[in-house]
């Protein structure tokens, strides 16, 4: 194929993918959630999470692994594969350390953390290195069965110098003690949002979880919509 070809091609892979890729942003919270929450694994304990999403004409694969080394801090890193056009590339990748700056108590339900971390985008026009910031404050609430989540954070975008908005409202519902029924709406800024309903599996309980969610955007195309199965495996390390 000549350079033309190439770069024609390169384009509308750019354009099909952008929005398939903010489908599926990084789960900062635990699977299937993009809204983050205010909490982190263990100290000694390491976790994977791994997804896929299925739309139309695009898939996108996410493998996350994270770690609390100590001093409430969880580490993790996100590396996101996808494919379209029959052409596969790496999207996105992401570092971000997390903790929780106020725990939840019997007498005070509600949690607060935050979440600092750094994205590379290697689709983007120009800036397609770690060049994107981001700051999340997540707050979490429990209410006897239910867990409501609200997480406003603060991005930039190189590209245009310009500062914005990601958010997300989730909330989730232990049916039983191993079901978990979820749904959320996230977003940037003013844009209209994804929305997002499913559940989570404890196929193992406290170590081994498997999701199943449908996630689209509002008023959005058929390239805005997705299918997203997933698991989160954590591994324990005594001292």
């Amino acid at each position: 194929m000549n350079g033309v070809g190439v770069d024609f091609v390169t384009t509308v892979t750019k354009l099909i993918l952008t929005p398939f890729i903010l489908i599926g942003l990084p789960a900062f919270a635990g699977r299937p959630l993009t809204t983050d929450d205010a909490a982190t694994i263990d100290a000694d304990q390491c976790q994977l999470e791994a997804w896929a999403d299925h739309g139309p004409d695009t898939s996108l694969g996410w493998l996350v692994p994270s770690c609390n080394f100590g001093l409430g801090i969880e580490w993790q890193a996100g590396f996101a594969r996808s494919r379209s056009l029959g052409a596969e590339h790496f999207s996105e990748g992401y570092v971000q350390a997390k903790k929780v700056l106020r725990a939840a108590s019997e007498e005070s339900p509600w949690a607060l953390g935050a979440t600092v971390g750094v994205t590379r985008r290697p689709l983007s026009p120009t800036h397609r290195g770690w060049q994107h910031p981001y700051v999340i404050v997540p707050v979490t609430v429990t209410a006897g069965d239910f867990t409501f989540h609200a997480s406003p954070g603060w991005t930039r975008n190189p590209e245009t110098g310009h500062d914005a908005s990601p958010w997300g409202v989730a909330m989730e519902w232990a049916a039983n003690g191993r079901l978990d029924l979820v749904a959320e709406t996230f977003g940037e800024g003013p844009r209209d949002p994804f929305v997002r309903a499913g559940l989570r599996w404890a196929a193992i309980k406290d170590t081994l979880w498997f999701d199943l969610t449908q996630v689209a955007r509002t008023g959005g195309t058929r390239n805005e919509r997705a299918i997203s199965l997933g698991f989160t495996w954590i591994l324990s390390f005594a001292r």
